[in-house]
């Protein structure tokens, strides 16, 4: 392979020196030597999501068993500072990019000039419409959504069943005595669910599509009257509208408290995002912060008004705060799409690329899977977690 250049044009230094003004702390380390197959540059969101920082890891650690030194980067959930890595990968000469897009915009110019380079650029556990990317490999985000919709829906509590009548020709007629009062005899109350979606931001197309789906999967319950929206019925209501993962966690803390709080409070919850998981998490196993609380008031007496009942919660992802939450039964389930099964995939797309063919399973992705508590077991087995982290 022709070696890269070290330095690249001038107009990219330029775009380095613009975009590395104002940009948030990120986390860089390269691992491996290059022996002559090449270095690849990997910019993943953020290192707080178990998805990027034990994605990102297992990618690494494949590049590098196949011979590749490997610059592996987080953005801290800023598409500027993505940008910037980016730019500075082909700078010092990258001979490949994967990049898991935090948004399309910031890596328009970076990704301009490695096409114009001849380096090639992979999608790894996100893709996004206007990335120009030789392929990508990532779960879908309206599977992600109605997967995680219909879980929800399986799990809610019966909607009552029509009482049938006996077949006469079966059944003794009843004595008088035995024959039912006219309430008895009415159907049951359909038991309707009050439901919230919580998702991150109503400007990340991942989200928005997650969003449509799983309300899309919940139209045929909501017509019917079993399920009723008390709040997220549109993607901006939805959303608390934070870029980072932490104050998406944050953000969604503190919704669902003020939710909780409500006379209407939520019978369920669809948690739409990793972080966003994590923040429900938090409002549903700890005490408010302290400028959250209450002034103190009297005692209360029997007419006070008992904290709602937990809600069934439907989150995403498999952090540790997440697993931690499924075994001990604070969340119904979690949707996962398990990034390390895009390895192989994303690191033969690399190695294809830089051979100059097509690669083999351009645009293959991963099923979501539902995760409940007996299966706790299954996701430590696998080497995702270990038992200390839980």
């Amino acid at each position: 392979m022709p070696a890269r250049p070290t330095l690249r044009a001038a107009a990219v230094l330029a775009l380095v020196a613009v975009a590395l003004t104002g940009c948030t702390s990120s986390r860089a380390q390269t691992q491996g030597s290059n022996d002559g197959a090449g270095v690849i540059g990997v910019s993943l969101p953020t290192e707080a999501d178990a998805q990027w920082s034990r994605g990102g890891d297992a990618l690494k650690t494949e590049l590098v068993a196949r011979g590749y030194a490997v610059d592996l980067q987080f953005a801290a959930g800023d598409a500027r500072t993505q940008g910037s890595q980016v730019q500075n990968m082909l700078t010092k000469g990258a001979d490949a990019v994967v990049v898991a897009p935090v948004a399309a915009g910031d890596l328009a110019a970076p990704l301009e000039v490695a096409n114009g380079d001849g380096v090639p650029v992979v999608e790894f556990g996100r893709s996004l419409a206007g990335v120009d990317a030789a392929a990508a490999f990532a779960p879908d985000p309206t599977a992600l959504g109605r997967a995680q919709a219909e879980a929800l829906l399986a799990d809610l509590p019966s909607s009552g069943s029509e009482q049938v009548a006996p077949d006469a020709a079966t059944e003794p007629s009843p004595s008088p005595s035995e024959v039912p009062s006219p309430a008895a005899s009415a159907p049951a109350t359909p038991t309707v669910a009050r439901v919230a979606l919580i998702t991150g931001s109503s400007a990340d197309p991942w989200d928005e599509q997650r969003f449509a789906a799983a309300l899309d999967a919940l139209q045929p319950a909501i017509a019917a009257g079993t399920v009723q929206l008390v709040s997220g019925a549109s993607l901006e209501a939805a959303a608390v509208d934070e870029d980072t993962a932490a104050a998406q966690a944050a953000a969604a803390e503190k919704r669902l408290r003020a939710l909780r709080a409500d006379a209407d409070a939520p019978t369920a919850v669809l948690a739409l995002g990793d972080a966003v998981t994590r923040g429900v998490v938090t409002a549903l196993t700890t005490d408010p912060p302290a400028e959250e609380s209450p002034s103190p008031s009297p005692r209360p007496t029997e007419s006070s008004t008992p904290e709602a009942p937990a809600p069934l919660v439907v989150g995403t992802g498999a952090d540790a705060a997440t697993v931690r939450a499924l075994r001990d039964d604070v969340l119904d389930a979690t949707i996962f799409a398990d990034p390390r099964a895009l390895v192989d995939a994303t690191a033969d797309a690399v190695q294809a690329l830089l051979d100059g063919e097509t690669p083999a399973a351009a645009g293959e992705g991963v099923a979501p899977s539902v995760v409940r508590p007996d299966d706790v077991e299954e996701l430590i087995s696998s080497g995702w977690i270990s038992t200390d982290e839980l």
